[in-house]
C-alpha cells in the first residue's frame, strides 16, 4: 500500500480547515503537489505545506494510506467526502472528521471533536477515545443524516449523536454507531439507524424515532413515556441480520410520532409488534 506521512511542523495558533487531506486528493500527486493543496488558517487561504512536513510516496486512492502525526486537535474536516483509502490520525482531532465520507477508513488514536462522521454515506470511522456532540448527525437544516457506514467510538459520544439517521433494509443501507456510552438525545428522529451502546446512556434516547433500533447494554435514567414496553427478550436481531444475545427489556416507539400511532389497536389498547422503532435496555 502506498503511504504518505504528514507531520505538523509546530503547534497551531488558529484552527486549520484541511478538507484537502483525503486519499482522493492525494492520489497520484507528488509530495510537492500535496504541499500545494489548499488549507484555511483562520480566514486566510494557505497550503498544507505551510503546516505539515510531507514524506512518503502516493499511489492510487484505493491503495493509499495517510498517516498524520503531531497535535492536530485544532485541525478540522480531515477526510471530508473521502471515498476510498485509509487515514490514521495519531492524536486528538478537530471537528467534522470524516464528514460525508462514503468509503475508506479513518482511525483516530485519540479523541474527536464535534460532528465526527456527520452525514456519512459509507466507510468506517473508528475513534479510540471519546467523541464530541453530534456524532454521525445531520447538519442543521437537513432532514437526513447518516445513510450508511459504521462509526465506532471506544469511549463516550456527546449529545444528539446519530440525529436523523436514514437507513433502509431494502436498499441494504445500515448506518451504525457503536459506542461505549452516550449523552442525552441519542438517536433522535431515528429513521432506520442502528445504535449499540456498550455502557450507559443519558435521558431521552430515541425521541421522535420512526424506525431503527437502539440497544443499550448498560442503564438508562428514564424511558420516554411515549415508548411502550413489550417485555423481556434474550436475543435481538439487528437490521443487518446480525444478532445480539443477553437479557434486555424491549420497548417500541416513539409513539408520539404520528406514523407510529396506528400500531396500537384502538379497541384493545394492545401493541402491534410490527412497529419498526425499537429500544432495548439491559435487564
Amino acid at each position: 500500500m502506498a503511504e504518505i506521512k504528514l507531520k505538523l511542523k509546530k503547534p497551531l495558533v488558529f484552527p486549520l480547515e484541511a478538507e484537502s487531506i483525503t486519499p482522493d486528493n492525494f492520489a497520484g500527486k507528488s509530495n510537492d503537489e500535496i504541499k500545494k493543496l489548499v488549507a484555511y488558517s483562520g480566514n486566510e487561504e494557505s497550503t498544507l505545506g505551510q503546516f505539515f512536513n510531507v514524506s512518503g510516496k502516493s499511489g492510487e486512492k484505493d491503495e493509499l494510506k495517510i498517516i498524520i502525526d503531531g497535535d492536530i486537535s485544532n485541525v478540522k474536516r480531515i477526510g471530508e467526502k473521502m471515498t476510498a483509502g485509509e487515514i490514521i490520525i495519531n492524536s486528538d482531532v478537530g471537528m467534522h472528521v470524516g464528514n460525508e465520507m462514503s468509503g475508506g477508513k479513518i482511525t483516530v488514536n485519540g479523541n474527536a471533536d464535534d460532528w465526527a462522521g456527520a452525514m456519512m454515506k459509507g466507510g468506517e470511522l473508528e475513534i479510540n477515545g471519546d467523541a464530541g456532540n453530534y456524532v454521525g448527525a445531520a447538519y442543521r437544516g437537513y432532514w437526513k443524516g447518516m445513510k450508511n457506514g459504521i462509526i465506532k467510538v471506544k469511549g463516550k459520544v456527546g449529545v444528539e449523536s446519530m440525529l436523523w439517521a436514514d437507513g433502509s433494509v431494502p436498499a441494504k443501507r445500515f448506518p451504525t454507531l457503536i459506542c461505549g456510552s452516550a449523552g442525552s438525545f441519542l438517536g433522535i428522529h431515528n429513521n432506520g439507524g442502528t445504535i449499540i451502546v456498550e455502557g450507559d446512556i443519558d435521558r431521552c434516547a430515541g425521541a421522535d424515532q420512526i424506525k431503527g433500533m437502539i440497544v443499550v447494554k448498560g442503564t438508562a435514567p428514564k424511558i420516554l413515556p411515549s415508548f411502550k414496553k413489550i417485555g423481556e427478550v434474550k436475543e435481538i436481531e439487528l437490521l443487518n441480520g446480525e444478532k445480539i444475545t443477553g437479557k434486555f427489556i424491549e420497548y417500541a416507539g416513539d409513539h408520539s410520532v404520528k406514523k407510529n400511532h396506528s400500531v396500537v389497536d384502538k379497541k384493545t389498547g394492545e401493541l402491534n409488534k410490527g412497529v419498526n422503532g425499537r429500544l432495548y435496555i439491559a435487564a
